[in-house]
C-alpha cells in the first residue's frame, strides 16, 4: 500500500474533494517514486499515472501491485476516457501554484469538473521527513563533507573551474 497516496486520499476526503490532479513533477515523484514525466490522477476509484509512449515501459517496470497505481499511455486515452475518470465527481483538487491558466482551462474542458485549489497540500506534507529520507539526507551530507575534504587536498594552482567541478563530480559519483 502506498502510504503517501493513502495520506493524500484522507486529506482529500477532509477537504470534500473527489480526487486530485497532481502535475508538479516533484510532487508526483514524492507520491509515486517515479521520475518519468506524467500526471498523477487521484480518482475516486483508482490512482492513474498518465504518461507518453517514451516512458510507459519504464513506468510499468517500476510500478508494483503495492503501489496501487495504474499507468496509461496518453495516446491510448480518448476524450471519453478522460471524462469517465471523474464521472459523477463534483470537486477535484489541483496544484494552483504549478498550473498555468491555459492548463487550467484545458483541465476544466477535459475532466468536466469543478477544480478546487489545494494550497500547497502536498508541499506541506513533504516537509515532514520519514526515517528513510532522514537517513538519505545524512548520507548526502557525509558524502558532501568527504568531497570537500578531498577537493581541499587535491585542488592545485592553475586548475580551471571546470577541472575542479569535474573532480568534485567524479568523487561524488564514486562515493
Amino acid at each position: 500500500m502506498n502510504i503517501k497516496i493513502k495520506w493524500l486520499r484522507n486529506q482529500l476526503v477532509s477537504l470534500k474533494l473527489d480526487g486530485m490532479l497532481v502535475t508538479n513533477p516533484v510532487n508526483v515523484r514524492y507520491l509515486t517514486g517515479l521520475e518519468e514525466e506524467g500526471i498523477l490522477i487521484i480518482a475516486p476509484k483508482e490512482n492513474i499515472f498518465v504518461t507518453d509512449s517514451r516512458y510507459i515501459e519504464s513506468v510499468n517496470r517500476k510500478l508494483t501491485i503495492s503501489d496501487e497505481i495504474v499507468a496509461y499511455d496518453s495516446r491510448n486515452l480518448d476524450k471519453y476516457d478522460y471524462e469517465n475518470i471523474f464521472l459523477l465527481s463534483e470537486n477535484v483538487g489541483f496544484e494552483e501554484n504549478y498550473v498555468t491558466y491555459e492548463k487550467y482551462k484545458k483541465y476544466l474542458q477535459t475532466y468536466q469538473v469543478n477544480l478546487v485549489e489545494t494550497e500547497g497540500l502536498i508541499e506541506n506534507q513533504r516537509i515532514v521527513k520519514e526515517v528513510e529520507e532522514i537517513e538519505a539526507i545524512k548520507k548526502a551530507c557525509e558524502i558532501t563533507d568527504k568531497t570537500f575534504e578531498y577537493i581541499i587536498r587535491n585542488i592545485k594552482q592553475g586548475m580551471t573551474e571546470k577541472e575542479v567541478a569535474f573532480e568534485i563530480e567524479k568523487f561524488m559519483i564514486k562515493n
